[in-house]
């Protein structure tokens, strides 16, 4: 549920309301007036670098689980070009 506070509220109580908005990780509205004005939301945490000798080995990994379609063997260029094509 989105909390609403005000303007006064949200500079007296911002340590507070960071902490909140850590824990639940739910958005609030501070508005002016009764009206919405901005938006508390949680930032994007960057992802996790993976080292590309691991990124190697996954793929190495899901390659030996993949098995060719016999169909798409017997297929010439022209034809692989124009499945892509749709």
């Amino acid at each position: 549920m989105m909390k609403y506070v005000g303007v006064l509220e949200a500079k007296t109580h911002l340590s507070r309301l960071l902490d909140e908005l850590e824990k639940t990780g739910e958005p609030i509205t501070i508005t002016r007036h009764g009206k919405p004005l901005a938006d508390l939301v949680p930032s994007r945490q960057p992802r996790k670098k993976v080292p590309a000798r691991e990124l190697v080995e996954r793929f190495r990994a899901l390659g030996a689980t993949i098995r060719p379609d016999p169909e798409e063997d017997a297929l010439s260029w022209e034809e692989l070009k124009e499945l892509g094509r749709t």
